[in-house]
């Protein structure tokens, strides 16, 4: 699935068996919910931002031959379910209802990328639109067609999704931020959001463009020289902004060192953390602890943490005592 906003499931067909799909639907809503309020939240940090609109899609080859294929009736494109109180849902969109266009863009003319569904193209082109301008949704429903107008507001340009393969529990790749469905099983509303806070970070202070213009390798030489440096300033950078993003969405920044010496906090990191690109849980804690104590002391929002959104405009250098 993809939502025009936030959490969708990356699922293959091998998960499209119709008795996995009430479980795979809840943990999807559960982390578009909560991916929908960051996003929204911090779009005055965010220099590239998009309409969030609450609306999952998915598309029919996404799937094989199997029942699923019942719920594209539409069309190709539909959604899959929508955000309680969202700007689609105000609209009076509703599941399974197909996408025939977007204002006034047929989707029938989309195809889909290379590595990919017809979904992303479908994101891609609603992701698009004007940001804080009315957006024309025509509907395919029940053998007719109904055109929809929503309101969405401006939230971060970011895709959230689900992913159902196995892999990294939570990686971003700049435009792209994905949560392993094992791994967000386990967490609770807090957790979930800590995690999307973390990842999102990387995307605001946006890593990848700045790693790339750095000649930084982020794959099989993540570890080493100045990639390895490089590296551990961006989870460093992730990690004290993290407490920013959560706290202007309505969450205690306190929330994030609590989950640095959780259990679960503690699971995370692997390779990472013994390569040196992540600190030790204990160091990561401290850090926020840190920066909230010299600027989130009330801890709440709204907060503009221009000390650290200055960092877009600057290469990379090691990290120094100050971190």
């Amino acid at each position: 699935m993809v939502l025009a906003g936030s959490g969708a499931i990356a699922r293959h067909a091998n998960a499209q068996d119709n008795a996995q799909w009430p479980a795979l639907l809840r943990e999807d809503l559960r982390v578009a919910a909560i991916g929908d309020s960051l996003l929204k939240a911090n779009a005055d940090l965010c220099r590239n931002t998009m309409p969030v609109t609450g609306m999952v899609l998915h598309s029919a080859d996404q799937y094989g031959s199997g029942s699923m294929q019942a719920r594209f009736a539409n069309g190709p494109i539909a959604i899959s379910t929508i955000v309680s109180g969202s700007s689609s849902a105000v609209a009076g969109l509703r599941p399974d209802d197909a996408i025939i266009a977007i204002n006034g863009h047929p989707t029938d003319a989309l195809a889909a990328p290379f590595q990919g569904n017809l979904r992303e193209a479908a994101f891609a082109l609603l992701a698009s639109q004007p940001v804080g301008g009315p957006i024309s949704m025509r509907i395919a429903r029940g053998g007719s067609e109904q055109e929809f107008i929503l309101n969405p507001p401006a939230g971060c340009h970011s895709l959230i999704e689900i992913r159902v393969e196995s892999g990294p529990r939570a990686r971003s790749d700049g435009q792209i931020i994905q949560i392993q469905y094992a791994f967000a099983g386990q967490l609770d509303d807090q957790q979930v959001a800590i995690v999307i806070a973390h990842e999102l970070a990387h995307s605001v202070l946006e890593h990848r463009r700045r790693k790339e213009e750095a000649g930084i390798d982020n794959g099989l030489f993540a570890a080493v020289g100045k990639n390895r440096q490089a590296n551990r300033r961006a989870e460093i950078e992730a990690d004290r902004l993290s407490a920013h993003l959560l706290a202007n969405a309505g969450y205690d920044p306190a929330l994030v060192p609590a989950f640095w010496r959780s259990d679960i906090g503690k699971d995370i990191g692997g390779v990472l953390l013994e390569s040196g690109i992540y600190p030790s849980h204990e160091a990561r804690a401290q850090m926020v602890e840190h920066e909230i104590a010299l600027n989130l002391p009330q801890r709440r929002g709204p907060t503009w943490p221009d000390h650290l959104l200055v960092l877009r405009d600057r290469g990379f250098a090691p990290p120094d005592s100050s971190d």
